[in-house]
């Protein structure tokens, strides 16, 4: 931002990487978006003014309870995060989801938070969701009005492990402007049920001035899908969240260092935006000589993968005037 001061890389990626999969230094409250008209959850850091903010799309027919421990991490690292749930059955829409999307994040840029002393900068804001709720945000940031609600500008999208949704996903993705990253499983980059690789490939075609890529696809090793979501038991009273350690960590980094840089323009972070860089062990595809992808039909009947070619590296009047948290954690 004008006039922010620009703070240097001190870390290798490695260490940054390292660093961001742990808790943040902010303590966390929870509010309920149902306050204000609109089912789900918001998690916000306990004070601060100006902050940025996401709004996050869960998966198809799944609980946004099932992500708590990603987005309370976001906001550890001063990151407000809204979660609508208003789209979780068998018949749930992307378009719709994603003008809840757009709903969400006005209510945070207008509404003071926590106990009405917390605020959100509406110049920082971006979208991420996983899945379904990926697709959804994807055409959040993209051009025109969904369902009355106008296009927001949007500075950061993450799609992780997105997945095939309507025909107009891919020619939406081609109109957003904000720069993206997306996460996928070597193996899910282009499969019935994940769309990273050709997500990548359209984003940001029609829009960008820049001549780089304007998403990094990047692919954590040992990272799925499915690994992301959380699922409470017993274990969760020794602090386990349930989802899978190594896609759960590479996400955590993943999303809060590439947040960070695009939407508060920390550059300390901006190697989470470059394709050129690995981050640890995590590389970015190559857009324009990708990995084999598998055939579709193979992989639903659960063929191995294809041997992996290792990536190039120096690759509403009348609101509320406050949503109240219920818990402090």
């Amino acid at each position: 931002m004008p006039g922010k001061k620009q703070q240097k890389p001190t870390q290798s990626p490695a260490k940054l990487m390292s660093g961001l999969a742990r808790r943040g230094p902010h303590r966390v409250l929870r509010g309920d978006l149902g306050i204000v008209g609109t089912p789900g959850v918001v998690f916000t850091p306990a004070e601060g003014e100006r902050l940025p903010a996401v709004a996050f799309g869960h998966g198809w027919m799944t609980s946004v309870e099932r992500y708590r421990d990603l987005c309370h991490h976001l906001a550890s690292w001063g990151i407000v995060v809204a979660v609508p749930a208003g789209q979780r059955g068998l018949l749930a829409s992307d378009d719709t989801m994603a003008a809840q999307l757009r709903s969400a994040l006005s209510i945070v840029t207008r509404v003071p938070l926590g106990f009405g002393d917390i605020t959100v900068d509406p110049r920082k804001i971006g979208f991420a969701g996983h899945g379904f709720g990926a697709a959804a945000a994807v055409l959040a940031a993209s051009e025109g009005v969904l369902h009355g609600q106008p296009q927001p500008q949007a500075r950061g999208v993450v799609a992780l492990f997105p997945a095939p949704t309507t025909g107009g996903l891919l020619p939406a993705a081609r109109r957003v402007s904000a720069p993206g990253l997306i996460v996928s499983a070597i193996g899910e980059l282009d499969t019935i049920d994940g769309n990273a690789l050709p997500l990548a490939q359209a984003y940001g075609t029609e829009s960008a001035a820049d001549p780089r890529p304007a998403a990094v696809l990047r692919t954590p090793p040992g990272a799925t899908s499915r690994g992301l979501i959380e699922h409470r038991s017993i274990k969760s009273l020794l602090g386990s969240n349930g989802a899978d350690k190594k896609t759960h960590t590479a996400a955590r980094a993943l999303t809060t260092g590439f947040l960070l840089h695009t939407l508060d323009d920390d550059s300390r972070y901006e190697v989470f935006a470059d394709a050129d860089t690995e981050l640890g062990k995590v590389p970015a595809v190559d857009l324009n000589d990708p990995p084999e992808a598998q055939d579709k039909i193979a992989k639903l009947l659960g063929a191995k993968d294809r041997k992996r070619r290792r990536a190039a590296s120096p690759v509403p009047s009348g609101l509320p005037n406050a949503v109240v948290p219920d818990t402090i954690e």
